[in-house]
């Protein structure tokens, strides 16, 4: 591949220069540089699948602030290293939930333990409390009754 060499002073040289910010061949750019914030580049880490040390890291470009947001919410971050930093805040998140779930589990019943296996049967991802089922009592009214104002 043949490459051309322009002259400095020529006229497409000068045009050239006209629309460039940096400094490139034809010389210093004529344009100032203006700093754009997008397109932006986000990224997000998981585990590999086989146990790896390291993990894999994903990266997405936004065009827009909306779409950032809209990202931002999906757990994706800007910077590898806030990436693989979310990641191991997620994974320590997860465990303090499981120590705590597991050491409530020490002290219900048998009747809790059941209801909390049939909870988590049904469920894909990891809870850290069971929501709780209300109990009533048999005989009690549900609420207070209604004060009997006469009408005029």
């Amino acid at each position: 591949m043949e490459q051309i060499l322009w002259s400095p002073d020529s006229d497409y040289a000068k045009e050239r220069r006209k629309w460039e910010a940096d400094h490139t061949q034809f010389g210093p750019g004529g344009r100032p540089f203006v700093f754009r914030e997008y397109p932006l580049m986000l990224y997000r880490a998981k585990r590999r699948p086989e146990g790896g040390k390291d993990p894999i890291l994903e990266n997405f470009t936004v065009e827009d602030e909306q779409q950032e947001r809209n990202m931002l919410s999906r757990g994706w971050v800007r910077g590898p290293d806030n990436a693989v930093k979310a990641l191991e805040a997620s994974e320590q998140g997860l465990a303090q939930a499981a120590a705590e779930r597991a050491y409530a589990d020490q002290r219900m019943s048998e009747k809790a333990k059941a209801e909390a296996t049939a909870v988590d049967d049904t469920t894909v991802q990891h809870l850290g409390e069971i929501p709780r089922t209300p109990i009533h009592k048999k005989g009690w009214p549900k609420g207070k009754p209604r004060k009997q104002v006469p009408r005029e």
